[in-house]
C-alpha cells in the first residue's frame, strides 16, 4: 500500500476498534446506559463539517432543477425496447455462462421450454439454496403457488403467440424493502410489517409484471438498510456466491446473491448509499443507482427518503438496459418523477466509438484503494477504453471528504427517525444496527441543515464539471473486494468503521448530489473475489451510464466467470 505521502487521504477512513460477537453486545448494554458512548466514533467527522462556513441555501432532495442550470435537455432520439429486437445481431453474450432474459425468450419462442417448466425446476433450486448448508440466503421468501400462476399465464401468452416483449416469463426478485402483493415488506427485521401483506405492488414492480417478468419472491437485505456488508444475525446473512465465507455486500444483499449464483437474471434493489453498486461489485454483476427521481418510489419503504433509489442488478450490461427502461419514467403518485426527461437507450449498441466520450479521473482519490488488484484492473480499464477512442481528463471534485460525512450524518439520520417509528419494539433490532443508528442520535438539526447546504454546494460542483469537462466519472465500485465473514459475527453482528468506509469509499457522493451510477465487473482479486468499478453520469444521463456498461462486459470478455457455488440451469434453455 502507498505510503500517506504518496497517497494522501480524498477521504479519510473513518477509525474505530473492532467489534464482534458477545462483545458486542455488552456494548450495546453499555450504550444504553450511557447514550453519548457512541459519539466518540463520529466526533472527530461531524466536527469537522460545523467548522464550515456555508452560504448556499440547502438542498433537501437532489432534483436537478433548474434543467437549463444543471445541463439536463430533454432528449430528441427516444429508443425503446424495440432496441433489443433491431439489434439482436449485436447481442453477443459476453456473459460467459451467465443467463440472461434473451435466453429465456429464445428458449420460449423456440418452443425449448415453457416458463412453467422452468418456474418448476427454479422452485426446486429455490429450496435448495435455503437448505444448503450454509444457507445461500439470497431469495428468502417465495409462493410456489403464486409463482406456478404467474408462469402459466405466461406459458399461455407464448402458446397464443401474444407475449408481451422481451421480459415476459423472465424470472426476477426484488429486495424486501419493495412492496410485493402477496409478500411482507420487513425490511431485514424480524418485526416491521410482521403480519400484513401488502396489496399492491410497489410502481417499480407492477410496470416490471405488466411485461411479464415473474416475481419470484423477496430477497434478504441488510436490517433496514444501515449496513453495507449484508449482514443480519435477526433474519439471516446471505453469502457471497464466489465464496461462501464472504461477505455479498449490502444492503441489497441477497438481490447481487440471486443473481450471481443463477437463481435468475435480474433483481431489484436500494440504494441510499451504494446499496446497489456495493454487492453488484463484490459479486460480480451489474448494478445501475439512477437519477433521483427517475424511478417512482410509490411502495417503497422511505428508510432513506433523500438519498435513495432503486434499481437493477442483472447478470448481463443488456439486462440492466432492459430492466431500467421498463421500471423509468414519471409516475402520478410520485411528485419526484415529473421533472426527469424520457428515459431513452439511444446509443447502447454504439460500442466499437468512444470518441465522443470525456471520461474524468480523479488520479489522487483512485489511488485510494487497498486491495492492489482493484488498481491492476481500473489501470486496464482505461488503456482499452482509450483504445475505443475515449478521451480521458483529469478531474478534482471539491469537498469529497465533508460530502461523505454529510452524507453519512443525513442517511444516518432519516434512516434512525424512520426506526424510531418502532420505538416499543427498538430492542428487537440487532446490536450492529442500534450500534449505527446511535452514533447519529448526538446530531443536531443544525448539522443536518449545513449538510443540505454542502449538498447544494457539491450540486454545483458536479454540474459545472459535467457541462464543461466530461460525460462520465470512473472510480473503484469499493477500495476493497468481499470482506470475510467471521463466524462470531453471525450471531450479535460486527462494528467495524474502517472496512465500513473502505467499502462506501467512492460511492456516497453519487447518492449525495442524486446522479447516476452504475457498477460493472471488471476481473477477479488473487482470491477469486470479484472486482467492480464505477461509472458515474450527470442527472438523467442513464443512457450513457448503459453504454458504456455495454463496452465493460464487451472488454472483460471471456474473462469473466461463473461463481463456484451456483444454481445455473442453462443447459435446460441455451443451445
Amino acid at each position: 500500500m502507498p505510503s500517506e505521502n504518496e497517497n494522501p487521504e480524498i477521504i479519510k477512513r473513518m477509525i474505530g476498534p473492532y467489534i464482534n460477537g458477545f462483545s458486542l453486545r455488552i456494548f450495546i448494554f453499555l450504550l444504553d446506559y450511557v447514550p453519548g458512548l457512541a459519539s466518540f466514533l463520529f466526533w472527530d467527522r461531524i466536527s469537522a463539517l460545523r467548522k464550515l462556513n456555508l452560504d448556499e441555501c440547502p438542498t433537501n432532495f437532489p432534483l436537478p432543477l433548474p434543467k437549463e442550470y444543471f445541463g439536463i435537455e430533454e432528449t430528441k432520439k427516444v429508443e425503446g425496447l424495440e432496441i433489443f429486437e433491431e439489434n439482436e445481431s449485436a447481442q453477443q453474450n459476453y456473459s460467459s455462462g451467465f443467463l440472461c432474459s434473451s435466453d429465456f425468450r429464445k428458449a420460449y419462442l423456440t418452443k425449448k421450454a415453457t416458463p412453467l417448466q422452468i418456474c418448476e425446476i427454479l422452485i426446486g433450486k429455490l429450496e435448495g439454496s435455503l437448505k444448503c448448508n450454509p444457507s445461500l440466503n439470497a431469495i428468502i421468501k417465495y409462493e410456489r403457488e403464486d409463482i406456478i400462476k404467474q408462469a402459466t399465464a405466461s406459458t399461455t401468452r407464448y402458446a397464443n403467440n401474444c407475449s408481451l416483449g422481451p421480459l415476459d416469463g423472465v424470472p426476477i426478485a426484488i429486495k424486501d424493502e419493495l412492496d410485493v402483493e402477496g409478500y411482507e415488506t420487513n425490511v431485514g427485521t424480524s418485526f416491521i410489517n410482521r403480519g400484513f401483506i401488502a396489496k399492491t405492488d410497489a410502481t417499480v414492480i407492477e410496470r416490471l409484471r405488466e411485461k411479464g417478468a415473474i416475481i419470484i419472491g423477496k430477497t434478504s437485505m441488510h436490517e433496514i438498510g444501515i449496513g453495507i456488508t449484508g449482514n443480519n444475525p435477526s433474519v439471516c446473512t446471505s453469502r457471497n456466491p464466489y465464496n461462501i465465507d464472504h461477505y455479498t455486500g449490502g444492503s441489497s444483499s441477497g438481490s447481487a446473491s440471486a443473481v450471481a449464483s443463477g437463481l435468475c437474471p435480474i433483481a431489484i434493489g436500494c440504494d441510499g448509499g451504494g446499496s446497489i453498486r456495493i454487492p453488484s461489485a463484490f459479486c460480480g454483476i451489474y448494478g445501475l443507482k439512477t437519477t433521483f427521481g427517475r424511478f417512482s418510489s410509490k411502495g417503497e419503504l422511505p428508510l432513506a427518503p433523500t438519498v435513495a433509489v432503486s434499481g437493477p442488478m442483472t447478470a448481463s450490461a443488456n439486462d440492466l438496459a432492459l430492466a431500467y427502461y421498463v421500471m423509468a419514467g414519471k409516475d402520478e403518485e410520485d411528485p419526484n418523477t415529473y421533472y426527469q426527461p424520457k428515459p431513452t437507450l439511444s446509443g447502447l449498441y454504439n460500442t466499437k466509438d468512444l470518441s465522443d466520450l470525456k471520461i474524468g479521473i480523479y488520479t489522487a482519490w483512485n489511488k485510494q484503494v487497498y486491495n492492489p488488484t482493484i488498481t491492476l484492473a481500473l489501470n486496464n480499464f482505461i488503456e482499452k477504453l482509450k483504445l475505443l477512442g475515449a478521451n480521458f481528463v483529469e478531474i478534482d471534485i471539491p469537498e469529497l471528504e465533508e460530502a461523505s460525512i454529510a452524507h453519512l450524518l443525513t442517511i444516518g439520520s432519516e434512516i434512525s427517525t424512520f426506526a424510531k417509528k418502532y420505538k416499543e419494539n427498538f430492542h428487537k433490532y440487532n446490536c450492529e444496527s442500534r450500534l449505527n443508528m446511535s452514533l447519529f442520535h448526538f446530531a443536531t438539526a443544525s448539522d443536518y441543515i449545513i449538510s443540505q447546504q454542502l449538498r447544494t454546494r457539491l450540486m454545483r460542483s458536479l454540474s459545472n464539471l459535467f457541462n464543461k469537462q466530461v460525460n462520465l466519472i470512473l472510480t473503484p465500485s469499493t477500495a476493497i473486494t468481499a470482506p470475510k465473514i467471521y463466524p462470531n459475527s453471525l450471531k450479535y453482528g460486527e462494528a467495524d468503521l474502517k472496512t465500513v468506509s473502505e467499502v462506501m469509499m467512492y460511492v456516497t457522493f453519487a447518492n449525495f448530489s442524486g446522479i447516476p451510477a452504475v457498477s460493472v465487473p471488471a476481473g477477479y482479486d488473487d482470491n477469486n473475489l470479484p472486482i467492480g468499478l464505477q461509472f458515474v453520469a450527470k442527472w438523467f444521463d442513464e443512457a450513457t451510464l448503459l453504454r458504456i456498461a455495454k463496452v465493460s462486459e464487451e472488454i472483460l470478455g471471456d474473462k469473466r466467470k461463473r461463481p463456484s457455488n451456483d444454481y445455473w440451469f442453462g443447459d435446460l434453455i441455451q443451445d
